[in-house]
């Protein structure tokens, strides 16, 4: 029996850093932050990317796969295939696209 916990979360595959930050700027679009931060030696060896970007007065590290953006944004489970999207991990945690925005929202907006 096989069992598979979090899909998309192991590496990826033929990432570059340009994927990432192109990525990173429409993320934090859509999850409504501000103030990204790149960080100098990004690469965290499995296809992901770090970076920080602030919503109101908290920071969120946020690891961004190197795909193209249509290969990333997850967020319509009608039209795309869960299975065929990385996760990225907000403060350690994984999701994917469209449940990372929620992962970064306000805990006032949260609730």
């Amino acid at each position: 029996m096989t069992i598979i916990i979090n899909p998309g979360s192991g590496p990826v595959v033929d990432a570059t850093y340009e994927n990432a930050i192109a990525n990173m700027r429409v993320f934090c679009a859509d999850a409504q932050l501000h103030s990204l931060t790149e960080v100098k030696n990004p690469s965290l060896g499995d296809g992901r990317f770090k970076f920080f970007a602030c919503n109101g007065d908290h920071w969120h590290e946020i690891d961004m796969p190197g795909l193209p953006l249509q290969n990333v944004r997850w967020m319509d489970p009608s039209t795309q295939n869960i299975w065929d999207f990385p996760r990225l991990y907000v403060d350690g945690s994984s999701w994917v696209w469209k449940f990372a925005i929620s992962a970064c929202a306000d805990d006032e907006d949260a609730g």
